[in-house]
């Protein structure tokens, strides 16, 4: 099979150029030269306000910047609102986390102390204490702090601070001495966890 002639070739082509998918003509095009050709006039008439209407051109000028500082305002409040309330919720759930945290060494303490582990018991007692303080707001809870320094955070409450000592000083006996701690020396933690968390 020997290819067409270029001449066929570009005769065929036009043929299909002609065609109305391919025709420059119709309601469409003709609706889409007319919406050009009006902004075109448009901006013509807006490049020429400064020679034939200053007044004009400065009130469209300003009426223009302070539309886009109004719109710019709009967007910064949005994103500062929307970024504020992922953060309340990021806040919400730690602090539901914390005091949930809370409860959970509380009743772990208990189910020690049941067990007769009285020294267990009394390290999730301190532990329930310390997120309980760091729900209420009173001390931030880290976990690269030690006993004795969450003491050192209460200095400016000498109430709290006596009381957590009890705490501190049973788990330096017991829990890094490794003695094991009797049913009294819970009992009196317990009572300072009650003191500390009403």
């Amino acid at each position: 099979m020997t290819p067409p002639a270029p001449d066929a070739i570009r005769a065929r082509a036009d043929e299909v150029f002609k065609l109305h998918e391919f025709g420059g003509s119709g309601a469409v095009s003709d609706w889409l030269k007319s919406v050009l050709r009006a902004l075109a006039e448009f901006f013509r008439w807006l490049g020429s306000l400064w020679d034939t209407n200053q007044p004009l051109f400065w009130t469209l000028l300003v009426g223009c910047v302070v539309l886009l500082g109004a719109l710019v305002t709009h967007i910064v409040l949005q994103l500062r609102w929307a970024f504020a309330e992922a953060g309340r919720g990021r806040a919400d759930a730690a602090r539901a986390e914390r005091a949930a945290r809370s409860e959970e060494y509380r009743l772990e303490a208990a189910r020690r102390a049941a067990a007769g582990d009285y020294t267990e018991a009394v390290r999730y007692l301190f532990l329930s204490v310390v997120y309980w303080f760091d729900e209420a707001g009173r001390v931030g809870f880290r976990k690269a702090y030690t006993n004795r320094e969450y003491l050192e955070l209460s200095a400016d409450r000498a109430d709290v601070r006596s009381a957590l000592r009890v705490m501190v000083d049973v788990l330096d006996d017991h829990w890094y001495g490794q003695t094991p701690c009797g049913r009294g020396r819970y009992d009196e933690c317990q009572a300072v966890y009650a003191r500390l968390t009403t």
